[in-house]
């Protein structure tokens, strides 16, 4: 027999749930706006960064991948974290991204 909650329960679980969730958004909306401004740069960082966004695949899967954790991905992510060349090379395979690098003397003939 399926034991049902009192509606009143009910209603006041939803409520702590909504509060929680308020309490978190203004983390989360800096969180993200963060990840939008260090994903536009026009670094080596920003497309790689984008290159991981639109891969769609489930950041822990691209860290594991890239043998860090999914924490350090994110800072990285969020800019809060520099990575050394290493972590770069396995989040760029990870992503599947594949960099093609030109010089300024190629751009200019010499």
């Amino acid at each position: 027999m399926v034991q049902r909650k009192n509606p009143a329960e009910v209603l006041s679980k939803l409520d702590r749930e909504r509060r929680l969730i308020a309490e978190e958004l203004p983390e989360l909306s800096e969180r993200d706006a963060r990840m939008q401004e260090c994903a536009a740069e026009d670094t080596l960082c920003g497309h790689l960064r984008r290159a991981i966004h639109r891969s769609r695949r489930p950041l822990a899967d691209v860290a594991g991948q890239a043998g860090i954790s999914t924490g350090v991905l994110c800072g990285f992510l969020e800019g809060e974290r520099a990575l050394r060349s290493d972590v770069l090379d396995r989040l760029a395979q990870a992503a599947d991204v594949h960099i093609a690098l030109t010089s300024s003397d190629d751009a200019t003939g010499r």
